[in-house]
């Protein structure tokens, strides 16, 4: 073949070849990137779930240590006498170690459940910093605390009279819960801590024995110093090169750190420029696969993400909803409070009238605000086993008068079916809520099915209300359970029902999931834990 031939044939193989080859490389390194991507997600996701336990850990301490802070024994003074309760409360739960009672207005510590009654102490430095800054709010210190049971962290408690501090109740919980929680979510291999606002090791997978309550590395100390999530890379204490994943939590301010292998992280990249090697003849069909793998991929991101915003945008009205109820009330008490007054002190008939409708508005806004504070309740309900086939059995009547001699009502709860967490007389509520929109979405009569059986995420079950109603457009569905969104006209709804079903499920561990088409009806499903 003359060289000229030989040329030509190479040229055109290399300008077949070379894009097909570059196509690989590209395609490899976009999905490797994927995989990474995931790798990223997944450690900040454990970084979330386990703040989150903790986080429920801290809130029943807290709510636990106000309750005694109302105890008998400390609004009448008696020390000796809650010195005995306190110390039979601490005897019940081996996680608190100590718990003391101190002076604010003097610092002079009354007594420790850990000493002999009567024994003098001095106040230990977190109390005096406590008392010190003149704080009036509960607190979660880091790991201050040594003795007996310890390292433990501090929760202080004030007692507010005539707004003043006059007491200061702090308990010292020992920190091997945290561990558990961490080393129980916490990925392998790699190296996982919790630490508090200063830096300081709550709890650590590595060697807990000797870090815990000590500074973290100076990466750790850095990132909890300029964000409250994301990426960072550094070392650990044992030399590994790591690329960390951190979250912190807005109710105590401590951090969970994630530290995975640089190497690791950097492997799915590697692999993207082994995988140019492949041959050109599966360039084609892999790429094909690839593609579909990635675009899959990126579609189950972005449905996470919307979910996670939605679940963001809902806590944040939450928490504006709350203040502003509570100050509205606050508002509405005075304004029934002086419309009372007017009524008793004027013999006027002529205002009787209207002092009546603005009354009856004032009740109205009491209504409402009531109804907000269900939705944006600042401390969780309690929580107890619930059992979903006895409650429908005996809310059953309720229901059908709820939804009128129309529309008929189907109960089927699976007999393995177990018990779930969740407040009793809430979770009737929400049910009753969505039998109120399910008979205003069938004017025309229908059918509503409840059924209840375990879900397939393990651990949870799924209680599903449908309807075979007139459906939501795509618009109407994706805001149904944002506060204060209605279709309804003016004076017929507030917008709050699917708000306060959204609230409920998500106070004790669930979720709600909604999916309508127009003309198919609604399926609005409760996923809940089990007890």
């Amino acid at each position: 073949m003359p060289r000229s031939e030989w040329r030509t044939l190479l040229t055109l193989a290399a300008a077949l070849v070379l894009p097909l080859v570059i196509f690989v490389a590209l395609q490899g390194a976009f999905t490797m990137r994927i995989q990474r991507l995931a790798i990223e997600q997944d450690a900040a996701a454990r970084a979330r779930q386990i703040n989150a336990e903790v986080d429920g850990q801290l809130w029943a301490d807290r709510s636990a240590l106000e309750v005694l802070t109302t105890s008998q024994f400390v609004v009448s003074r008696n020390w000796r006498g809650a010195y005995d309760r306190f110390k039979g409360i601490a005897a019940d739960r081996p996680r608190w170690k100590n718990i003391m009672l101190t002076d604010a207005e003097t610092g002079q510590e009354l007594f420790e459940t850990r000493s002999a009654f009567g024994a003098p102490k001095a106040p230990r430095p977190s109390i005096a910093a406590y008392l010190a800054a003149r704080r009036t709010a509960a607190q979660f210190d880091g790991v201050a605390a040594r003795g007996p049971g310890c390292p433990c962290i501090t929760l202080h408690v004030p007692v507010i009279e005539k707004d003043a501090l006059v007491l200061l109740l702090t308990v010292e919980i020992g920190v091997e819960d945290f561990q558990a929680i961490l080393k129980s979510h916490a990925p392998d291999p790699g190296v996982s801590a919790i630490v508090d606002r200063q830096g300081r090791f709550i709890a650590r997978t590595l060697d807990p024995a000797n870090r815990v309550g000590k500074p973290a590395t100076i990466y750790v100390r850095q990132a909890i110093r300029t964000g409250t999530s994301g990426l960072y890379r550094g070392y650990t204490y044992e030399g590994l090169k790591s690329i960390s994943s951190f979250d912190t939590s807005h109710l105590s301010g401590w951090s969970t750190h994630i530290a995975l292998s640089a190497n690791r992280l950097s492997a799915p990249i590697t692999a993207a420029w082994l995988l140019t090697g492949a041959s050109a003849l599966l360039v084609l069909m892999l790429a094909a696969v690839l593609s579909w793998f990635a675009l899959r991929r990126l579609a189950e991101q972005r449905r996470e993400m919307e979910q996670r915003a939605q679940s963001q945008k809902l806590a944040a009205i939450g928490q504006l909803a709350s203040g502003v109820a509570h100050d509205f009330n606050n508002l509405l008490m005075v304004i029934s409070g002086s419309l009372q007054l007017i009524g008793k002190r004027s013999s006027d008939p002529t205002l009787a009238k209207p002092l009546k409708n603005a009354q009856d508005a004032a009740d109205r806004g009491a209504v409402l605000t009531r109804q907000l504070l269900d939705f944006a309740r600042a401390g969780p309900a309690e929580m107890a086993a619930v059992d979903l086939s006895e409650m429908l059995e005996r809310m059953s009547g309720l229901l059908s008068q709820s939804l009128g001699p129309a529309i008929g009502l189907t109960v089927d709860i699976e007999p393995t079916t177990p018990r779930v967490v969740s407040n009793a007389s809430q979770l009737e509520l929400a049910l009753i809520n969505l039998a109120v929109n399910a008979r205003d979405a069938m004017p025309d009569g229908g059918v509503l099915t409840i059924t209840g059986r375990p879900s397939r995420e393990s651990g949870f079950v799924d209680l599903t209300i449908r309807d075979n109603g007139q459906g939501m457009p795509a618009h109407v569905r994706d805001r149904a359970l944002e506060p204060f969104f209605t279709t309804k006209p003016v004076g017929k709804g507030t917008g709050l029902g699917l708000a306060q079903v959204f609230g409920i499920v998500a106070q004790s561990g669930g979720t709600v999931t909604l999916q309508s088409e127009v003309g198919d009806g609604a399926t609005v499903t409760l996923t809940l834990p089990v007890a």
